[in-house]
C-alpha cells in the first residue's frame, strides 16, 4: 500500500477586536415615573438600551432623548445622568470593561438597534438571570452575585453576547454609516487618527488595509471618511508626506536621490522621480538646484 506523505499544518490564531474582561452589571428593570438619578461616573463602559418609554440621558453635559430601540454607550470616566417622564420606561444597563482600542469607535455613539442586535441582548439578560442570584431589577445594584447553580458555560456565553454585540453594531456602523448625532466629530477624530499614523510611517511602505486594521475599521468606512474630510485619498495624503519629507532630506544635502527614494520606502528611484515630479512640477535636480540658488540669493 503506498503511502501518503501530508503537508504539515500550520495553525492560524485568531484575531480578537474585543475582549470584555469583565461586568460590572447586569440590569434589567423598570424606571418609575419622573425618575431621577443624579449622576455618576465610573472607571469602565455602561451600555444603555432603552426597551420601552421614553428617557433624557446626559453625557458629560450633553444631552440625548432616548425613545425605545434606543442605545447609548457611556465611555470610561463620563459622568452621566438619566431621568425619565410621567410614562414607565424599561430599560437594560450592562456595565463592563473593555480595553479593546476598537471601543473608541462608541464613544459619543448612540445608535437604535435592529432585530438581530435586540436578540444578543435579550441572550445577554437571559444568561444573566441564571448566573447571578441578585434582582435585575435593582436600579441600585453595585455587584452581582454568582448563583449557587449556575447553568454550565453560563458566565462564558455573557461574555461572548456582549463581545457579539459590539461586533454587529461595529459592523452597521462603520459599514453604513448609520450614526446619530456625534458623527461628524467621531468622523473627524478618525482622519486625525490616520493622519497621526501615516506621519508615524512616512518612512515605510503602508498599504490601505493596514491602516483600516490598525484603526480597528473596515477599509470601505477608513476610505470614506478620509475622503470627505480632506478632499484626497489616503494614499494621496500619504504621498504628499513622503514627498514633503523628501524635501527636507534633499535641502540637507546629505543623501543622494538613490538612497531619500530607499528611505521614503519606494521601490524604485524612477517611481520616486515621477510622484516627486506630480507633486512638485520639478525634477528631483530641479528642486535640489533651487534650493542651492535660494542659498545664494
Amino acid at each position: 500500500m503506498e503511502k501518503v506523505i501530508g503537508t504539515e499544518y500550520i495553525k492560524t490564531p485568531l484575531k480578537s477586536v474585543f475582549t470584555v474582561r469583565a461586568v460590572y452589571t447586569v440590569h434589567y428593570f423598570r424606571y418609575a415615573q419622573l425618575f431621577e438619578f443624579a449622576g455618576e461616573s465610573h472607571p469602565f463602559w455602561e451600555f444603555v438600551y432603552i426597551d420601552s418609554g421614553t428617557a433624557s440621558i446626559t453625557a458629560d453635559g450633553r444631552k440625548f432623548d432616548m425613545s425605545q430601540g434606543d442605545a447609548y454607550f457611556h465611555k470610561p470616566n463620563e459622568f452621566h445622568t438619566i431621568k425619565t417622564d410621567d410614562r414607565f420606561t424599561n430599560s437594560v444597563i450592562i456595565s463592563f470593561e473593555c480595553l479593546s482600542p476598537a471601543m473608541q469607535r462608541f464613544e459619543n455613539c448612540r445608535v437604535n438597534l435592529n432585530r438581530e442586535e435586540k436578540d444578543v441582548l435579550g441572550k445577554i439578560v437571559t444568561e444573566a438571570s441564571g448566573c447571578f442570584s441578585d434582582r435585575l431589577g435593582d436600579v441600585y445594584l453595585k455587584k452581582l452575585t454568582r448563583a449557587e447553580n449556575q447553568p454550565f458555560g453560563g458566565e462564558q456565553l455573557i461574555k461572548i453576547y456582549v463581545e457579539q454585540l459590539l461586533i454587529l453594531l461595529s459592523r452597521r456602523l462603520c459599514d453604513n454609516a448609520d450614526r446619530v448625532p456625534n458623527e461628524r466629530k467621531n468622523t473627524e477624530d478618525l482622519t486625525e487618527r490616520i493622519k497621526r499614523e501615516l506621519e508615524r510611517r512616512v518612512y515605510e511602505t503602508v498599504s490601505l488595509d493596514e491602516i483600516a486594521s490598525s484603526m480597528f475599521f473596515s477599509k470601505t468606512y477608513v476610505k470614506s471618511v478620509f475622503k470627505k474630510n480632506t478632499g484626497m485619498t489616503i494614499m494621496q495624503y500619504f504621498t504628499a508626506l513622503k514627498i514633503e519629507e523628501a524635501k527636507k532630506l534633499i535641502s540637507m544635502n546629505k543623501y543622494t536621490f538613490t538612497e531619500i527614494a530607499d528611505k521614503l520606502g519606494y521601490s524604485s528611484l524612477y517611481y520616486f522621480s515621477r510622484q516627486f515630479k506630480k507633486q512638485t512640477t520639478m525634477t528631483l535636480t530641479e528642486y535640489a538646484g533651487s534650493i542651492k540658488m535660494d542659498k545664494v540669493l
